[in-house]
């Protein structure tokens, strides 16, 4: 009984894959007048739309701003300076107490 089934599920298969291909030469046959006449203005408009694209994602990062590390950065540094004025302060009057 199994390989009864088994040989019906490979001709099945056997039919759709032949069906697959005959499509695909199909397609093939097709195609390809029109890409070789339209050959290089599709490849012209692949072209065109990567540099596009690309254009796109550098005019955003652009208006984006600062990254993220750099406002890190920035914060990190102004944290430190409001924290240095009182140290320096504390100290200075430390030392004129001292003297």
């Amino acid at each position: 009984m199994t390989t009864n089934s088994t040989a019906e599920i490979e001709r099945q298969a056997k039919v759709i894959l032949d069906s697959l291909e005959s499509g695909v030469e199909l397609i093939e046959l097709r195609a390809r007048p029109f890409i070789e006449r339209h050959g290089v203005t599709i490849v012209a408009l692949g072209l065109a739309a990567i540099l596009g694209v690309g254009a796109a994602v550098m005019i955003a990062r652009r208006r984006k701003g600062k990254t993220l590390v750099m406002r890190l950065h920035d914060a990190t540094t102004s944290v430190g300076d409001r924290l240095e004025r009182p140290l320096t302060t504390i100290r200075s009057a430390a030392e004129r107490i001292s003297r």
